[in-house]
This record gives C-alpha cells, sequence and structure tokens, in this order.
C-alpha cells in the first residue's frame, strides 16, 4: 500500500502551491516492499495532458520504519497540474496507486497588497446603511417608489404583472456612510466594500445605467472622491463592486427605454454600443444574465468594450482609481473572460500597484471550470484572491450539525493546498453576503435562540481568526435577521442591537486587533473530530491557538484539550473569552506573545 498526505512535510516539501521551477521534494512510505517487485513512478500531467512519470529512488526510513520511496520536481511553467504515485507491473499495467492530488504552480512575480492581510473589510449595500438628509434627491422617476419608514420591510416579490421591480429606495447615501466613518474605525475596519454604487435603476444596482456617474441617490462623484479621502485618513480604504460582465437594458448604452439621449444599441444597429452586445433577433431578443432581460450581456472581448473599461486613458478602471478606489470586486468574475480579466490586471497594477482585485467565485477558484474551460484566475495574471465561499458552507455546515470537524479541516486544508499563499493570506472570508441568508438565520436551523446565538459566537471565533480578510456583512455585527434577497438587505438599525451579540463582536474583533503580526501568521495545523474543530496560527509575534465543539456540555472538553498546547497570557486569558463562549457550542481562544 502507497501511504501519502501532501500536508506532511516528509511527504511533501514545500507545502501547498509552489512558484515556476520552484523544486518539489514528494515522497511515499511503502507498506510493503514494492520496489522488489515493481518500479514506483511519479506521474504528472497538467491539465488534460498527458501522463510523464518521474522515477522514485529510496530515501530515508520512516520514523515508523517503512520504506520511504521519493523524487523530486519542479515545473516549467505556471499551471494546474495533477499527480499520483504507482507501482508499475513489467508490462506498464498499475498493480497499485495512490489517489489523485493537484499541485498549483503560480508565476514568480505574483504578490497580492499587505493591506488585505488580516484586515477587517466591513460590506455596505448602500440604500439601506445610513441615509444622511443631505443629499437632494434627483428628478423623480415614475418607477421609484421612494421610502420614508426606515427600517420597513423591503418589497419582495414580483408585481401584479410578474416582474421584480427592485424599485423601492430608503434614502442611503454616500455622505451617511461618511458619518458613519467614526464608528467603523472604532469597530477596526480597514476596508470598506460597496455594493455598487455607479447610476441604475434598480436599488441592488447590479444594472449599471452609466460607469461614469454616482447614483444621484447615492450622491455625486465629488462625494465619493470626499469619502475616500476622509476615509484614508482614518486608515480605511474604499473598495468597489465591478459589474462589468452586464450593463442595465434602461443603461445610456442599450436605453431600451429611451431614458437617454445617446443612442443605444436596441434602438439603432448604427449606435456606437450596438457591438457591445449580443443579439440572436434585433432588438428584442439577445444575450442576457441568466437570462434575465432588464441584464444584457456584454461581449467584454470586443476591443471596444476593452477600450472603454480597461484601456482608455479614462476608462472605467482608470477614472474611479484615481477618484480613489482602493481596488474592485469583481461580479460574477467566472463570466468574464480571460483577455478581459488579463488587460485588467495589467491596468489596475499599472495604476496602482496596491490596488486589490477581488474575484466573486463560489467555489474552489484554483481549479475552477467555466463554460468548459479551466480558469487561471490565481496564477498571476488575473485576480489577487477571492471571495471564500468554501469556509462560509463549510463553517455553517459544521455548527449546523451538517459536517464534521475533520471535514471542516479537511476542507480548509484543502484550499490551503490549493491555493498559491499570496492569494490564501488575503482570501475574503466571509459568514453572509447580499447575496445569501444572513449568518444569524442561518444558524437558527433546528436551534432555540439561545443555540443558535451560542453558534454564532463560534462561527465569528473561526471566520475572524482565519487567515485572510474577514469581511463583515453590515449588521451582522448587531445581530441583523434576515432570508433570502430583499429580507437580507434591511436597513441598518443600530439602536436595535442584540447587545450580546454586539458585546461578543466587538471583545472578539478587539481581540483580534491585539493579536501582533495576525496577517503574517502561518496556517500551520488544522484537525478535527467529529464535533470539534482545532486550529494553529504561527508567525514571528506569537502563536495562536483555537478550538471550537458544537453541542452542549462541552466547555471543558474544549478546555482539556487546548491547556496543554498553549499558555495563556498578557490580553489573551481565557477566562475573558469564556463567559460568552460555554453554551450550547463552545469556543477556546488563546494567543501566547513571542
Amino acid at each position: 500500500m502507497i501511504l501519502y498526505d501532501p500536508l506532511q512535510p516528509a511527504h511533501k516539501s514545500p507545502s501547498g502551491a509552489v512558484t515556476v521551477l520552484q523544486s518539489v521534494s514528494f515522497n511515499v512510505d511503502l507498506l510493503r516492499d514494492y520496489e522488489s517487485f515493481y518500479p514506483i513512478v511519479l506521474s504528472v500531467r497538467k491539465e488534460d495532458g498527458p501522463w510523464c512519470d518521474y522515477a522514485c529512488i529510496e530515501q530515508e526510513r520512516s520514523v515508523h520504519g517503512m520504506k520511504r520511496i521519493g523524487t523530486v520536481w519542479e515545473a516549467p511553467e505556471p499551471g494546474i497540474y495533477f499527480y499520483k504515485f504507482q507501482a508499475l507491473r513489467a508490462d506498464g499495467s498499475v498493480a497499485d496507486a495512490s489517489s489523485v492530488y493537484q499541485q498549483t504552480v503560480y508565476k514568480k512575480q505574483f504578490t497580492t497588497p499587505n493591506w488585505l492581510r488580516g484586515a477587517l473589510m466591513y460590506q455596505i449595500f448602500p440604500d439601506r446603511y445610513r441615509r444622511s438628509g443631505k443629499t437632494p434627491v434627483p428628478l423623480q422617476n415614475k418607477r421609484w417608489v421612494l421610502r420614508d419608514d426606515w427600517g420597513g420591510d423591503p418589497v419582495a416579490g414580483p408585481d401584479e404583472q410578474g416582474i421584480v421591480q427592485n424599485n423601492d429606495f430608503f434614502g442611503g447615501d454616500l455622505k451617511g456612510i461618511e458619518e458613519s466613518l467614526p464608528y467603523l474605525e472604532e469597530l477596526g475596519v480597514s476596508v470598506i466594500y460597496l455594493n455598487p454604487i455607479f447610476q441604475a435603476f434598480s436599488n441592488h444596482r447590479y444594472d449599471t445605467a452609466d460607469y461614469m456617474k454616482i447614483d444621484p441617490l447615492l450622491g455625486t462623484n465629488e462625494d465619493f472622491e470626499k469619502l475616500c479621502l476622509c476615509a484614508r485618513q482614518r486608515g480605511i480604504r474604499i473598495v468597489l463592486d465591478g459589474v462589468f460582465n452586464h450593463t442595465g437594458s434602461h443603461s445610456r448604452y442599450f436605453n431600451k427605454d429611451g431614458a437617454f439621449d445617446d443612442t443605444g444599441a436596441y434602438e439603432s444597429r448604427e449606435s456606437p454600443y450596438y457591438d457591445w452586445y449580443t443579439f440572436h433577433s434585433w432588438p428584442d431578443e439577445y444575450a442576457s444574465w441568466w437570462g434575465i432581460d432588464t441584464l444584457p450581456s456584454l461581449n467584454e472581448s470586443h476591443p471596444d468594450v476593452l477600450d472603454f473599461f480597461i484601456r482608455d486613458a479614462d476608462s472605467v478602471i482608470a477614472h474611479w482609481l484615481r477618484l480613489g478606489a482602493a481596488g474592485f470586486r469583481l461580479d460574477v468574475a467566472d463570466e468574464l473572460p480571460d483577455v478581459f480579466l488579463d488587460a485588467l490586471r495589467a491596468r489596475v497594477k499599472s495604476i496602482d500597484p496596491d490596488a486589490c482585485i477581488i474575484g466573486e467565485v463560489w467555489e474552489d477558484a484554483s481549479n475552477k471550470i467555466s463554460y468548459g474551460q479551466r480558469r487561471r484566475y490565481l496564477i498571476g495574471d488575473q485576480l489577487d484572491t477571492v471571495m471564500n465561499y468554501p469556509f462560509k458552507d463549510g463553517i455553517i455546515g459544521f455548527l449546523n450539525g451538517r459536517i464534521s470537524g475533520s471535514e471542516l479541516a479537511w476542507r480548509i486544508r484543502t484550499l490551503q493546498q490549493h491555493y498559491p499563499k499570496p492569494a490564501f493570506e488575503t482570501l475574503m472570508n466571509i459568514l453572509g453576503t447580499h447575496d445569501t441568508p444572513r449568518i444569524r438565520t442561518v444558524l437558527e436551523e433546528g436551534s432555540t435562540e439561545e443555540e443558535c446565538r451560542d453558534k454564532l459566537f463560534c462561527a465569528q471565533m473561526i471566520w475572524a481568526m482565519l487567515p485572510g480578510t474577514a469581511c463583515l456583512y453590515y449588521g451582522d455585527e448587531i445581530g441583523m435577521k434576515g432570508g433570502r434577497d430583499p429580507m437580507n438587505r434591511r436597513c441598518f438599525e443600530p439602536d436595535r442591537a442584540d447587545r450580546l451579540i454586539a458585546d461578543h463582536v466587538k471583545r472578539l474583533l478587539a481581540f483580534r486587533k491585539s493579536v501582533a503580526g495576525l496577517g503574517r501568521m502561518d496556517l500551520t495545523s488544522v484537525h478535527g473530530d467529529e464535533d470539534t474543530l482545532y486550529f494553529n496560527r504561527e508567525g514571528d509575534d506569537g502563536e495562536l491557538f483555537v478550538a471550537v465543539h458544537r453541542g452542549s456540555g462541552c466547555w471543558e472538553k474544549v478546555i482539556g484539550n487546548t491547556a496543554e498546547r498553549m499558555i495563556v497570557s498578557g490580553c489573551a486569558s481565557i477566562k475573558k473569552e469564556k463567559l460568552a463562549l460555554q453554551g450550547y457550542a463552545s469556543a477556546a481562544l488563546y494567543f501566547r506573545k513571542i
């Protein structure tokens, strides 16, 4: 039997993804002397290419006395490789084989912004966050519904014509966000991610009407520039939502309803924007995002589209970076072609090498196949990092009893193995977004209110302490509830906070901020059993240990399992964390300074 674990340094060194031409030592342990009968080979292929065999030779004996066989390998170019170990018979048939593993190889020059490592990001849905009352209401659009009942339920579902309008507005604006900067700074926020703010018809603004203009209900371009300046003075960067896969049908580029003076693609085949779209039968049959006719899809590979968004002197990308944006979160990144993403990264980094590019990818982004093509988001040419939906789903699955602690540990380790270190260390870690039900509501599954709160505390403990950027969806820090869109986008009402949750989050984030060098700490160990997850992080400044156990009556078990591993000192007294974390689910947090 061939024994191999890529997480064991004796089996694979270095661990995880590697750069081009970086030597990797692969070794396996044998339960039988296979090489006495059959040669052992390391078989490697890139993507769907042919397998190439590398002969393995005997190494030093393992600590258990088993024979160790191995070889050294390096990749000549970046990409996704797959490998396995095989014992081959003389006729070339396979006597035994290991599982198939992934090896990511990325470009040596691939780096990501240091300011994302260990940062606290705060996601804001602008219409529902804070209303300053200082932004003039623009000329009334007859289809707008301007609400004066801040905190009321958003309009849900289709209207009498069966159309979901998303046209009720509560009046949150950029000046309101600016007024909230002291609150966000006190919370520890260093990055604000804004859902779309460009002119649009809907309240979610994913149906862009004008990429060069702030939606007048939110304010002006000058208001945005001032927000970025005031935020930077408090050590906070602003990241924008880049919706570049589609526009709104009402936009100046498509202009289906004639709202703009420009001649849109829907109005004339002579429109300068006609080639931006794909018409099956002009004007009413056209490609659109998921078949939604109010969201006509863009031809992102077309030279005119690339010029407008990326390459022009005052392109969309250049325009907003120069006004103060610190980067972009790319909506539906898996629907943007490689030529677009390649050009976008090159332009962003030429304007501001420290700007970020975060992709919306819901799966393992290292090996994602989209539209029949293996994507290369994270090898150095496109994204910096991605939204971490796999971690979110794993945390929820664990605390709601659908997967074990060992399964969650495996998922975390797998991404650590697959992702380049620069991307893994800057992952946008989430527990909820505008696209998912609120985390508190999700954790209510099969739980009492008290049990749900305990599970929430534990989820936040894992979320806050994993490597990457911890992204807090607005209102989750005060315990807001909400199911699917639009109920997960209710107005922010801090006066109605759940004080137990708000106090816990405040204390947890203060603890997180106090951990010296958190963003530079490596994730050195992750393991679990049926009901418990443990992980360690180590760096030059100290060592962090986290243990989370689901189920009742388990606090003593968590303490017992962690006490032997860590010494409690300084600000990290376990008693400080114990009070809120010893209910239905329990957690322990230690930080030992070096």
